[in-house]
């Protein structure tokens, strides 16, 4: 899919097996707004550098590192450079993984790390599923640590977050959501950005894309994607999944079905 000369976004499914999704982006040099993935999410910068504010803090993702996310982990991505950037991800359903194991850093740098993801797209390229399922099982194991058991959030903001997993592609209101907490809107907008990093509607907006993906690869129509998620219709959806992901849902639509 182009965008414009030499920039190309490609999504599609990992063959054989389920649950497991790639991407593989050349010459960006348009950022992502700040969002989450209900996946896990690993990959490896081939060229340029990417600029990324992750666990409140500012990355570099320089060529030959590992970018590595966990699911709900809000995150952005730009171009750290004019000439932009190039970049291969996987994304894996978290059914898929063993325990409660995440990734302990926003990315690594050193050979195992980086040989260990190369392997993966190699796999994915060009080997059998016996061997990309070994790429996958081997990388995980080096990259995925034991939980952070430290990470934590206060219980009613935490109940904020749940009502708004739970009614995503409904309309909610800032007022009711803030009688939740009992105290004032704009105190509960500060307080829910400081701990998720996202205020409230820009959570909704990132956890209603989610589920819209999963109804994409589900093979949902789009008209019933629009309205299932809360959006008007095919062209609100677009507009979001454009920003969030750097392509239409009709083009991922067609990169899994096509």
């Amino acid at each position: 899919m182009k965008h414009e000369s030499a920039t190309q976004i490609e999504y599609g499914p990992v063959r054989a097996v389920a649950g497991v999704d790639t991407l593989k982006a050349t010459g960006l040099r348009k950022g992502f707004e700040r969002h989450f993935h209900d996946t896990y999410a690993f990959g490896l910068i081939l060229s340029g550098v990417e600029r990324c504010e992750v666990r409140r803090s500012g990355q570099f993702f320089e060529p030959g590192t590992v970018p590595m996310f966990n699911p709900g982990e809000v995150h952005d991505g730009g171009p750290a450079t004019p000439e932009g950037w190039s970049y291969r991800m996987v994304y894996i359903d978290p059914a898929l993984i063993d325990g409660e194991r995440l990734f302990a850093r926003p990315q690594r740098r050193d050979a195992p790390a980086a040989a260990a993801a190369r392997c993966v797209f190699d796999a994915i390229d060009c080997g059998s599923e016996l061997g990309i399922e070994e790429a996958l099982s081997s990388a995980l194991e080096i990259l995925l640590d034991k939980p952070d058991r430290e990470r934590g959030t206060p219980t009613a903001l935490a109940k904020v977050r749940e009502l708004l997993d739970a009614h995503c592609c409904e309309p909610l209101r800032l007022d009711d959501l803030a009688e939740v907490m009992g105290i004032s809107a704009t105190r509960l907008l500060r307080g829910f950005e400081a701990a998720y990093g996202l205020t409230p509607h820009r959570y909704q907006q990132s956890r209603r894309i989610a589920k819209a993906r999963r109804m994409i690869l589900a093979g949902t129509p789009l008209a019933e994607v629009a309205a299932g998620c809360g959006y008007a219709d095919q062209s609100h959806l677009n507009r979001w999944f454009v920003r969030i992901h750097g392509t239409t849902a009709g083009r991922l639509r067609r990169a899994f079905f096509s």
